[in-house]
């Protein structure tokens, strides 16, 4: 890291140390007595997970660089067919996002992982990783906040109703009338009215390419709310591969905002983040590396993320060394931040107001995981600062979709096609038709470089996103199987729904053979279910996961199948693994 940037480092952390010391007990948590979805609750409690009170809200509203709209728009824009603001309350929870009250350092009561961030000239509404990765599960009348756990939001129906209520700002006089009062105030002229509504028409367009490119299924005429269809899931990668082609098709190609995009259609789990930093590859598909000097390659799989969540990025027309990077909105300081906060976290554990764990099965179960998890599923010292994980890749019968998508993927490579791969001179360049990970690749050192002066450590020019994919991928005649990542399970029972892709709402099922699987289940659902572990899965007004259309055909990146380690334990067994599994 270079003096600047360390000095950028320092500078951010001292500001944002001194409101850390300013956040009371409650973390500003908002406490939704009523709920759209029909989930109130009367209390909101955090558990033991060793970060203060300030450092959730650190983790909640620390600015990574990403660009929705201009956050003055989004304090002032209404929801589609109504007057009440996006921003309400009520309306955040429908997509099952986590309300805030002001706090020093979210003085608009912005919802947790929401938040604004300085941009050139203005001010941007973004998400934070604590967007996807904080949890709140109901039981009974109380809420238990759990920082580092899978969201349960919808990310595509609360942004494509964002467009939507953009587009009828644009569309319908009075309703801009009521905005352009509430961004512009006593400057509201007719010459700024008319500024306003420009920029609003490029934002619109940004907003409308990027929908068209990752929801699959995205109607810019939709004249009625989205169904969120997508809690607790999204195709996180295929968005950050979209992006990558996208930004690197050469202009005079560009005449789709779908240019070099594909289907996004393998929607994954959120990871739960404990333990994160800890290991020697995250993701899924075990393709960002964590680790190298000053930590560089957590910081390229870091910046990746951001890409794909709203990053604001441009590559040259003609890139060349003499650029040495590319320019972007992405904040390197604040990520570095981010990451040194995450290492502190642990894992939660059962809360003492749950019905009780049953000791005696328990010490059973412990058996039975020796047995039959330990050797995918280490166990670790949730609280030891140096632990190290090494992840296990392997292949256990799951849905294949999201392998085949990244490691299948190529496409032109347009702006970058014969830019040496990794910007070092006379080695490999980029060819005209090139795979997903050498373009993710080539983007995110680019974005470093173009952030760190001078060059970060040699270890980055080395960087892939390639990890190692079953052979069978790369033979079509071959059924397609795959490869993802196995970790700890410590607080495994705060992180339904289970397998990579979310297809399983419970333990329990889990633990049974595949057949034997709910095909359907309620999501978006905080209710928990302790006897299963999970989430209630049949509750009135929810949507719901489906393996099948109703025609019987499968769809596409939802398969329950697999992993059916434990699938022949007796009914006493299986209980007794799952009280074990509690424990964790």
């Amino acid at each position: 890291m270079s003096a600047a940037s360390s000095l950028v480092l320092f500078l951010s952390y001292t500001v944002t140390a001194v409101w850390v010391d300013q956040v009371d007990a409650s973390r500003n948590a908002f406490v939704a007595t009523q709920d759209p979805l029909g989930e109130p609750v009367t209390s909101v409690v955090y558990l033991e997970q060793n970060w203060s009170p300030g450092q959730s809200v650190q983790f909640y509203f620390t600015s990574q660089g990403s660009q929705i709209l201009p956050y003055d728009w989004f304090l002032a824009l209404e929801q589609p067919d109504s007057q009440g603001l996006f921003r309400d309350n009520q309306n955040i929870l429908k997509y099952r996002y986590l309300p805030q009250n002001p706090g020093p350092m979210n003085p608009d009561g912005l919802p947790v992982g929401f938040v604004a961030g300085k941009g050139v000239g203005r001010s941007w509404l973004g998400m934070t990783c604590a967007a996807c990765h904080t949890a709140e599960i109901r039981y009974g009348t109380r809420a238990y906040r759990v920082d580092g756990a899978p969201t349960g939001g919808d990310v595509q129906a609360l942004v494509t109703d964002l467009t939507r209520a953009l587009l009828q700002t644009w569309n319908d006089p009075a309703k801009f009338g009521r905005f352009a009062v509430r961004v512009m105030g006593t400057n509201n002229t007719a010459a700024n009215q008319a500024e306003l509504k420009a920029q609003l028409g490029r934002v619109i367009n940004a907003r409308v390419g990027y929908n068209l490119r990752n929801f699959p299924g995205y109607d810019l005429t939709q004249s009625v709310p989205s169904a969120p269809t997508r809690y607790t899931r999204l195709d996180a990668v295929g968005a950050i591969v979209n992006e990558v082609y996208y930004h690197a098709t050469l202009s005079a190609e560009l005449i789709s905002p779908t240019a070099g995009a594909k289907t996004a259609d393998a929607p994954v789990s959120y990871p739960f983040l404990w333990d994160t930093p800890q290991h020697n590859v995250v993701q899924w598909l075990g393709i960002a590396k964590n680790g190298g000097p000053f930590d560089i390659l957590t910081l390229a799989r870091n910046v990746g993320e951001v890409l794909g969540v709203f990053a604001n990025f441009a590559i040259p027309e003609d890139p060349t060394l003499f650029h040495l990077g590319y320019s972007s909105s992405v904040k390197l300081a604040e990520l570095v931040e981010l990451e040194n906060l995450l290492k502190t976290l642990w894992s939660p554990q059962w809360p003492g107001d749950f019905p009780k764990i049953d000791q005696s099965a328990a010490a059973k179960g412990a058996q039975l995981y020796q047995t039959n998890c330990v050797s995918c599923h280490a166990l670790i010292d949730r609280t030891d600062p140096n632990r190290k994980i090494t992840a296990v890749m392997n292949d256990s019968g799951t849905d294949p979709t999201a392998a085949v998508n990244f490691f299948a993927r190529t496409g032109p490579s347009g702006k970058l096609s014969g830019v040496n791969a990794n910007f070092v001179p006379f080695t490999a360049k980029i060819p005209p038709v090139a795979s997903a990970d050498t373009m993710l690749s080539n983007v995110v050192i680019g974005v470093i470089l173009g952030g760190y002066k001078p060059a970060p450590p040699d270890e980055l020019l080395h960087l892939s996103f390639r990890a190692a994919p079953s052979s069978a991928l790369l033979v079509p005649a071959v059924p397609a199987v795959a490869n993802y990542k196995a970790r700890p399970l410590d607080g495994i029972w705060a992180t339904a729904p289970f397998l990579h892709n979310g297809s399983v709402p419970n333990l329990d099922a889990l633990l049974r053979p595949a057949a034997q699987r709910p095909t359907s289940f309620s999501i978006g659902v905080r209710t928990f279910d302790p006897v299963r572990v999970g989430y209630l899965t049949d509750v009135p007004g929810f949507p719901r996961f489906n393996v099948k259309n109703p025609d019987g055909t499968p769809i596409t990146g939802n398969s329950n199948a697999g992993h059916e380690f434990g699938a022949t334990l007796s009914e006493t067994e299986r209980s007794q693994l799952l009280e074990y599994l509690k424990t964790l």
